[in-house]
């Protein structure tokens, strides 16, 4: 019997994987948010309303469809809970590792809708860290030519 209650026990605490074993910090934009995360098959999953809503997005959720509508003025994303799939804007990608409720919320692959959306994302394995950064990109290199009207001159950035 206590075999049995043991084999049990450590078939359910592996089976789900739980938000507070992971202490995984989420970051946007150098500001911490309070947003759930999970390492699944090495990828961290994190809940939709805890970094899109950050990001400026809206979330729907279809509970009869287990479907999730992120939105923005650019972008439409749908998640359905079991697809290995997910699309943005009518094209399908799929991640190494599929969305999927865990503990009643819905865990997508961060890495792989925050690079689909532009987004650049970091993780931080020693204070176990998931950044992700939005916004304008700026290329680390300039070269511009420019002509100031007023001087008539050509003044050179590189």
């Amino acid at each position: 019997m206590k075999k049995f209650v043991l084999l049990t026990f450590l078939i359910f605490s592996f089976s789900f994987p739980a938000f507070a074993n992971n202490n995984i910090k989420v970051v946007l934009n150098n500001n911490p948010i309070n947003a759930e995360a999970t390492i699944v098959e090495g990828r961290t999953l994190v809940a939709v309303r805890g970094v899109f809503e950050n990001m400026g997005y809206n979330i729907n959720f279809d509970a009869n469809t287990k479907t999730a509508t992120i939105s923005n003025e650019k972008n439409v994303i749908k998640l359905t809970n079991g697809n290995t799939y997910f699309t943005l804007n009518d094209n399908i990608i799929t991640p190494d590792v599929p969305q999927q409720i865990i503990n009643g919320r819905f865990m997508l692959p961060l890495r792989a809708i925050s690079e689909a959306i532009n987004a650049d994302v970091s993780w931080d394995n020693n204070t176990k860290t998931v950044s992700i950064k939005t916004g304008l990109k700026i290329e680390n290199s300039l070269n511009l030519d420019l002509i100031d009207l007023e001087q008539n001159n050509i003044v050179e950035c590189h």
